[in-house]
């Protein structure tokens, strides 16, 4: 035997480590989409769209009291 082989275990252990590493990442990562992601496309071009009448003078912008 070569005293340069790596044991199964560790690679076994390190794979592991890994994939879990990257599910978690994953995880998190759909959880703040889910938290901080209000508008889905179409309402962005929605919203971009009521924008751009408010800064041509189409539309005004709401002012609660008025």
């Amino acid at each position: 035997m070569n005293g340069e082989e790596i044991p199964i275990s560790t690679v076994i252990v390190a794979t592991v480590g890994l994939l879990y590493f990257g599910y978690e990442v994953e995880r998190r990562r759909n959880r703040l989409r889910q938290v901080f992601n209000v508008f889905d496309r179409q309402e962005s071009e929605v919203a971009a769209a009521l924008e751009l009448m408010v800064e041509s003078g189409a539309l005004r912008p709401y002012v609660p009291g008025e």
